[in-house]
Formats: structure tokens, sequence, C-alpha cells
């Protein structure tokens, strides 16, 4: 066992953490007086006893009603169970007691501290197959929160461990899924926490040091040493603070997000108001806040309902799920009993904006929620004054007349808060609405929204923000990624002139009239952007970009044009290169257009449904089957619609052909920054990409007048052209003295100085090198270095071969590098010359009558050891024994401890050891290989503490005592079989007898016995 484990590492001061918050440890052995059957995920004693007293009843009518919700637990689809259950256990249910109806609550949301709280290790539950989680916490008996515990140490073990545990929650023990609600993966440096069955890469850190005190909070007790607190004077709210470098860095990131996350009145806030469930595409999809989302809404929650304050400013940045922060704030607020059932509006400016919020909401089957239609409903709902949530465009408020709903129980939550926002449109609606609290969200930083929402604080300082959650802060928090641009051709850039006049135009606060006006006018820039000339050159420019570095990734772009006239210049420039089934023009529809311009648009003009499939299309990668459902799209060609509020992953380049500048730019440019994972590549997004064809970044601070703190740091593409070569330097400096050929000697010196390497480190360099590879081919200036990159890439796949054991996942290379390893094929095969292994008594005499040195001898007998042992050790537990041998030998040959005759003869005898180990059960004592193979399990994961004689006597008793006695012919094929002899394993190792070898709480080792005991005592 490794000297930091995964118990006194991570379980042991979790739960300690835990204990300081408001949990109560209770321990396995505890939790045993509730008689609760495994195949029971919930304790039904403690939460019948918690529904009895919530609820004034009897015992026997407090179970009915823990059936009621019980019953949701049978559910064949387990995600509808879960959020069945969720929703009673949330909004309770309404039972007929005594002739009338009682509503009855599980949760006492009013005072957390009045519900039964308890964190417990080991929590065991029996479905398909046995799971047993490290963690939990319960509330009022039900397991809500489940957390994994991976130790930092182990090789190959992190937090995503812990997140491939939780997947399989669902398939193994469904009723345990469907009462859960979210799940906390930690490996002693950091915590993440999202819902089982999701992908790592929807897993997050938590990072808010805001302590919850809507209730009492025992870490804020003078006597709490679990970590410093304070009052922060800026914001007004308790935080605390972990240990943390000198530098500023927290060292303590797993204690930070166990404390941040699972304060006991935020665990009940997050059950209650910050889960939903998603439709999309015929998909249940279930989320849970990210920290920002958490704090912006309660941030806005607190303001409404203990502060005088009315309004203020929430910029969380393009991309950051603000849609999502908007109905968790709209459904806190609904559930604010302070606020008398209030009517909350989310106010936008655009249609497409409206709908895009509208379904969010949808999607998400928000209750009482719905868009306003029209001005006459409009003035029905101002009449009526109904709760509800209501979304509308701002342009509504205008046509009101004297209309006016003076409720001081209305808020309204502005999305996207710059240009139609502030002005004659704001004046309206506050005359509609004189008393409502305003929240102005925004995904770019806008000084006059500062001017409109901001608010003073208690000192009289200007409070520019509520909450900021910027675009740095999406990066390191990997929400977005970043922004990278490169140029096109830079004769065809517009001059400076020309692009400021740009600038003053297309960011101009015009009406729909006065566009129409300057429409007619002749502007000089937009002569210079769509000439033929140019627009041929940049044309040929985007489909050569498009086909050899955005389309062989698998992802798409978006072309931004200046105006309508422009977009179809470019569609008919680009069908010389492009299908028609690869393109497609969005842009509005007009009503004003004189004749030939009607013309030129009319073929593009499409009604909304349209344009809805159309951008579904484009959000799916192209696959076979795509495209035999007639999905070929690859490029949206624009000019003002699609740069707010839509989402497509899979965009990773935009052709920025237009003169954008602050809010318009920033919001352009973040349609390319989702994080996306490319099935085929194996590749996640690392950056979005634009190539700007106008020369806005030549100086985007000036174009993007905002304090660069808020808006980080834009990075060219030249600048990786530049680090490529020390980057590459980097990777293959252990190998610059090794003269690269194809040869036999060329093998074994790339073999041996692989043998000398950090090999994680190794992998790291690799993988930096591969990235840049493909985000910046093919630069020409990349042509110098592709040879040395080929080899680096033979090395690495030499590598794969050698060291890589039976189980490593191997890596897929990335599209471009895969193209160019196949147009360079021949060299790629070089690996096969490294030599083969034949087991016979021959091979040492073979090899001393070989003419190769000492040391290449020593280095064969290593590899071909290591050859067998990769063959095998799937087989046979005792080759992990023969790897560590060999690995104390490859030591003394590094380090050089040892003469080279003196390894060869050890060698030599373990080569000899590994040819006779069909006879080591026999030679050892064991009647079988399979009571063998279960000593040597917990021989191998025991390392030095290591028991012998009480793990050969477990090995033989659980044989004859457990596994003989259960078994018959066909049982390994039966699944509930298989977890049933586990269960009983279990059990024979708990007891008193064998508790010293700790083997019932060692997940891992458990699975790898079972695999053994499948394979050796399966019967046919």
């Amino acid at each position: 066992m490794g000297k930091l484990s995964e118990l006194k590492g991570v379980e042991k001061p979790v739960t300690e953490w835990l204990s300081k918050m408001g949990w109560t440890f209770q321990s396995n052995e505890d939790l045993k007086a509730y008689n609760r059957p495994f195949s029971n995920p919930v304790i039904s004693q403690i939460l019948i006893e918690k529904v009895s007293q919530f609820n004034g009843v009897s015992i026997s009518v407090a179970e009915t009603a823990v059936e009621q919700l019980l019953q949701h637990l049978n559910n064949p689809s387990p995600i509808i169970g879960n959020e069945n259950f969720l929703e009673k256990l949330v909004k309770g249910i309404t039972l007929t007691v005594d002739g009338e109806d009682q509503d009855f609550h599980f949760i006492d949301f009013d005072n957390v501290w009045n519900n039964n709280l308890i964190v417990t290790n080991q929590y065991w539950v029996q479905g398909l197959k046995m799971v047993k989680t490290d963690i939990v916490l319960l509330v009022n008996g039900i397991p809500l929160v489940l957390i994994e515990a991976k130790q930092r140490a182990r090789k190959g073990t992190n937090w995503m461990e812990g997140v491939k545990q939780f997947s399989t929650y669902e398939q193994r023990a469904d009723k345990f899924f469907m009462c859960h609600g979210f799940g906390v993966a930690c490996n002693g440096r950091i915590t993440k926490y999202g819902i089982p069955g999701a992908s790592s890469s929807y897993f997050n850190e938590w990072k808010s040091t805001i302590l919850d005190t809507t209730h009492a909070n025992p870490i804020l007790d003078q006597s709490n040493d679990l970590c410093q607190t304070y009052l922060n004077d800026e914001d007004g709210f308790y935080h605390f603070n972990v240990e943390r470098l000198p530098n500023g860095e927290v060292l303590e990131r797993m204690k930070l997000g166990i404390i941040g996350l699972l304060q006991p009145a935020r665990v009940v806030d997050i059950i209650k108001n910050f889960l939903v469930f998603e439709r999309t595409d015929e998909k249940i999809i279930k989320k849970v806040a990210r920290y920002q989302q958490l704090r912006a809404a309660n941030k806005i929650v607190h303001r409404v309902v203990d502060s005088d304050l009315k309004q203020g400013v929430i910029w969380h940045t393009q991309g950051t799920g603000k849609s999502l922060t908007m109905l968790y704030t709209a459904h806190k607020l609904r559930n604010m009993p302070k606020l008398n059932d209030p009517t909350v509006y989310i106010v936008v400016d655009r249609k497409d904006l409206r709908e895009q919020i509208g379904g969010t909401f949808d999607d998400c089957e928000f209750p009482n929620a719905r868009a306003i239609n029209n001005i006459g409903d409009l003035k029905y709902i101002i009449d009526s004054a109904p709760a509800g949530v209501f979304i509308t465009t701002v342009q509504k408020f205008r046509e009101l007349g004297n209309r006016q709903d003076t409720r001081d129980n209305i808020i309204i939550l502005i999305d996207e808060a710059h240009r139609t926002q502030y002005g004659d449109y704001q004046i309206e609606l506050q005359n509609v609405l004189p008393n409502a609290r305003r929240f102005a969200f925004t995904g770019t930083p806008i000084p006059k929204t500062h001017q409109e929402f901001g608010v003073k604080n208690a000192q009289g300082a200007q409070e520019y923000y509520l909450d900021k959650y910027s675009i740095q802060d999406a990066i390191e928090d990997g929400a977005t990624v970043p922004i990278r641009y490169t140029f096109g051709p830079q004769e065809w850039f517009l001059d400076k002139d020309k692009l400021k006049e740009g600038y003053d135009e297309i960011t101009a606060d015009l009406t729909e009239d006065e566009k129409r006006l300057v429409e007619k006018k002749v502007q000089a820039w937009k002569v210079f952007l769509k000439h033929e000339d140019r627009v041929a050159v940049l044309a040929r420019d985007i489909a050569e970009d498009f086909r050899n570095v955005v389309e062989p990734q698998g992802y798409k772009a978006q072309l931004v044009a200046c105006d309508k006239e422009a977009c179809v210049l470019y569609y008919n420039e680009l069908l010389k290169y492009f299908d028609r089934s690869e393109l497609t023009i969005i842009f509005s529809n007009g009503n004003y257009e004189e004749s030939e311009k009607y013309e030129l648009f009319k073929d593009h003009y499409k009604e909304e449904k349209e344009r809805r499939r159309l951008i579904s299309k484009f959000k799916r990668r192209i696959t076979t089957d795509e495209q035999s459902k007639g999905n070929n799209l690859k490029i949206i060609i624009v000019c003002n619609m699609l740069l707010t509020g839509f989402d497509a992953p899979i965009e990773q380049t935009m052709y920025l052909d237009s003169p954008l500048r602050d809010h318009n730019l920033l919001q352009a440019v973040a349609r390319t920054n989702r994080p996306y994972d490319d099935k085929v590549s194996k590749l996640s997004k690392e950056f979005g990409r634009i190539v700007d064809y106008v020369g806005i970044f030549e100086n985007y601070k000036d174009a993007l007048n905002y304090d660069p703190e808020d808006i980080g740091e834009f990075e060219d593409v030249e600048s990786l052209v530049l680090q490529f070569p020390r980057v590459l330097e980097i990777a293959f400096e252990p190998f610059k003295s090794i003269k690269l050929a194809d040869t036999y000697e060329c093998s074994l010196l790339i073999v041996r100085k692989l043998t000398e390497l950090d090999q994680g480190k190794f992998e790291h360099n690799y993988r930096e090198v591969l990235q840049l590879w493909e985000a910046i081919s093919p630069h020409p200036k990349l042509k110098d270095y592709r040879e040395k990159y080929l080899w680096l890439n033979v090395i690495y796949e030499i590598y794969l071969e050698e060291f890589k054991r039976l189980d490593f996942d191997s890596e897929v290379y990335a599209a471009k590098t895969r193209k160019l390893i196949q147009e360079s094929a021949k060299l790629i095969d070089f690996k096969g010359h490294l030599p083969e292994v034949k087991i016979d008594s021959d091979y040492l005499n073979q090899l001393k009558e070989t003419k190769l040195s000492p040391s290449d001898k020593a280095e064969k007998i290593i590899r071909d050891i290591e050859t067998v042992i990769r063959k095998n050790e799937a087989n046979s537990a005792a080759y992990v024994e023969f790897q560590n041998r060999l690995d104390e030998l490859i030591k003394k040959k590094q380090e050089e401890s040892a003469s080279i005759e003196q390894l060869l003869l050890k060698l030599s005898d373990l080569y000899g050891e590994l040819d006779d180990i069909a006879t080591l059960p026999q030679k050892m004592g064991f009647e079988d290989k399979g009571t063998f193979e279960i000593f040597t399990h917990i021989k191998n994961a025991r390392n030095k503490d290591f028991h012998e004689e009480l793990t050969r006597e477990f090995a033989k008793d659980v044989v004859d005592s457990v596994i003989r006695k259960k078994i018959y012919i066909g049982w390994q094929d039966v699944a509930n079989e298989i977890s049933r002899l586990r269960v009983n394993i279990e059990i024979f190792a708990a007891a008193d007898q064998y508790q010293q070898l700790d083997i019932d709480d060692d997940a891992q080792l458990m699975d790898t016995i079972m695999l053994s005991v499948v394979k050796n005592f399966g019967l046919r």
C-alpha cells in the first residue's frame, strides 16, 4: 500500500472538515441501528421520523408520505426518476388525511439545522451491482451528495477516476442514482463537482469563498479551527480562507472546494434552487449551477430581499451560461416567501435573444414562465398583474401609453444590457414599472451600463459590478477557451481612417429608420471591402484556410461580412471552392429593399423555421450519418445575425471582414470560445480562432476600449509559430545526442533513452508539441521543422509500443498529424525494426553468441522481458511482481550501481524464472492457479505492508468457504451472480479475522480479484 492512502490522505480529512461544518459523522456501525436494507439507498427510519416532526403527523401517516416519495425510485428511466424524486423532495406532496388535503414537506428549508445532517464513509447500496461510495452526505436519511475520494500519490489516479466511477451508478445501482443531488470527486489536490454520468469536462471546481449566512454557520464560531474567516468590506459578505502559497495561489484547493461547496445551507440551497433538467434533442441533461452562477443569483436575491438598493450589474463573460444564471435567479426569486409571489420580467433587446432565453426556459420546463407574444399580450399582463416569469423585448414597453404596474415585488432581469437598454427605452420601462428592481446582465463590460445600472455603496463609492466573472476567470476555469487571431492578406486591410468610419457606423445607436437612411449613402469603406478583386482573393484564402486548418479537425466556421450585399458576394465567390450544401447565408429578411437589392437577397431570405433548422445542422459534427440525413453544412455567412446569443461549440474559426469594435467585437469573437471535445481527433478545442481580414487586431486594445484586466490578452497565431521551435526543442532535448537514422542501433538508443526519462514529463512535452502543430499547421514557417516533428512522432510511437501496458488507451493522433504520418509511412514503419522476442530454451545461448555489446545485451533482455510481461500480465498477477523486480534492475543500470556483467546474470535469472512461471503456484504450495492469483493480487496491492501468512490463509479460505460453494455451471455469464459473489467475498473479507488486510474497503483491489475469480473459476 502506498505511503499516502485514500483513507488517511483524503477520506479522513474531508470527513473531519465536513464534521466541523455542521455535518454529524456516523460510521457504518452507527448506521446499522437503522436496519437499512442495502437495496434501499434511503435510510427510511430517519426520513419517516423527520416527516412526522416537520408536518405534525403520526409515524404511520409519515410512512405513507415517504412511500409516495420513494415510489419515484422505481421509474424505469433513471434520469426521469431522479427528476421526479427531486421535484417532490423540494416541493413536497399533498395527501388526504382524515378527509382533508395536507401538504407534506421532506426538508426544512427555513431552518437548515432542523434537518438530520449526516456524513458517513463507505455507504453501500445494492442494485444490479454493489456500489460503495467513499463519502456520502445524507439529509434526513437521503443520500443527496456522493463523494468519491481518490489518492493523489498513486500512479494513474486523479479526480477523474472518481468521475468514471460515478458514470456507472445509473447502471449499477439505479435507485441510488435516482435519489442523488450531485456528485463530488476529489484527490487530495483538487475538488470537482458535477452530475454523475456527465463527462469529466462538465465537472467544475468551486472557487467562491463566500460563506452562506442565511442560517447560523458554525464555521464562523470563534472556537472553530477549520479555516480563517473575515468580513469583506467590498461586497459585505463573510468569506473564508485556506492556506495559500507566497504568490497568493491557493495551496489547499481541495479544502477550498469542500468548504465552499458543502456547507449544509449551501447544499440545501443547491438542491432547492440550482438543479435543472434540460431537454434538448430528445435527451434529458441534468445540470448543477457553476459557482459564479450561484454566487450571482444569490447576490441578486440578497439585494432584492435584504437591501434598499434597487439595481446592479452582473458581468459574466460570453459563453459562461448567462441564460442559465438568469433562470436560476428567476427560479429562486419566485421561491422567496418574503417577496409574496413576485413577477419577474426578463427583458431583451432583440427577437433572436428573446428566443434564446425563452428556449432555455422551455428546455428546462421552467414553471410559470412564458414569452410575451405581442403588445396586446403585454398590455393584458400589465393590467392583470399576474405572478410569474415573462420574457419580452424592451421595445414593447414604448407602446403601453399610461399603463403602470406599481407593485414593489417586480424584478426585471435585463439581458445584454447595452445599446437599446438605456436611454429612451429605459425611461419607458421605468415609467411602466416604477417600483421594480432592475438587474442588468451583460457578457461585455459597457461604461454606459455602469452609469445606468450601477449603484453607490454605503461609502459612496461607485459599484461597477454586483458580480463579475471576467474573460480570464472563464478561461482559467475551462468555462471558455482562449481566443487567438491571425491576419489575412494585409494589402487588403482598411486604412485607419476608413476603419474608424466603419467603427462609427456599425457601432452607432441607430434606429431601423436611421439605418435605412445610412444604407442609401455610398460609404467608401464598404466599397473597398466589397471590391470584386478583394472578395475573390479573400474567398480563396478562406477556402484554403478552412480546408487545411479547420475542416481536418472536424470544426466549423462563421464568416462575418460588412452587410447583406457582402454576404451574397462572398457566397457566390466561395461556390468556386465549396459545394452549395457546405454554405449558407443567414441574415434578416428586409421589407424596404429596392428592387435591385431585393433580387440580390431574395434567394437567401429564410423563414424562422428554416433558420432554426440550419442552425441546428451547423451545431452538429459532420459524419457519414449526418451526411446521409442531408447535413453537410460547414460555414455560415452573416453580417449582424448570430453574433450574440448564438452558442455553437463546434465553431472554432471566425473569418472577420467587418469593422466591429467594443461590445460588438467582443460578442462576435466569443462565438468561437465555447469548449468542444472532438470525438474524432480525441483533442479538445484548445482555443477559438479569428482570421482578421480588416485589420482590427493590429491594435485590438484600441478596438476593445476596456480595462486589459477585464478582457485579458488575445494571442496572435504568429506568436505561436515563434514558440514552436522552442517547444519542439524541449521535447527533443533528451534525444539530441542520437543520430536519427533508419537503423536497429538507432532504435536501441531511443529505447535506452526512453528508459531514463520521466515518462510523464515526456508525454506532457510531446502533447504540447502536438497541440501547437495542430494549431498552426500548415504555416509555411513549419517547413523547416517538419522532419524533426516527424521523428518526434516516431519516438512517441516507440514509446507507446515499448512502455505502455495493455490497459493503455492508445492516443489517436490529431487530424493534421495523422495525415502527416500517413504521408510518411515509410519512416513510421521504422519502429518495426525493434527486435522480436522468441521465448525458448536457446534464447540466452543465442544472445551470448551475438556481437552486441554487454550494455546492448542487457537492453535487449530488458525490452524482451517487458514484452513478455505485457503480453501475459492479463493472464497472471505474478507478472506484476516480475515487473517490479525488473524496474529495480533497470534503476541499477541507470545509476550504474552494478556492473553490466552482474546485471546480465540477474536479468538472465529473471528471464529464466519467466519461462518457469507456469509451475509457480505449485512451487509456492497452492493447489490451483485461482487461489494463487488471489494471493498474488493482494500481495501486489499491498507492496511493503504485506502480511504473507494471513493473505495465504485468506486466499485458501475464501476459495473453500465462499467461491466453491457459490458457483455453478454458467454462473460467470450472469451479471447478478458476479455481483452477488463479490458481495459475499467482501463480507467474508470484512470479518475480524481478516480486517487487517483491508480488502473489503479497497474497491480497486476487489475489481481485480473479481476479474481473476471469473477467469479462474468460471464453469462451462
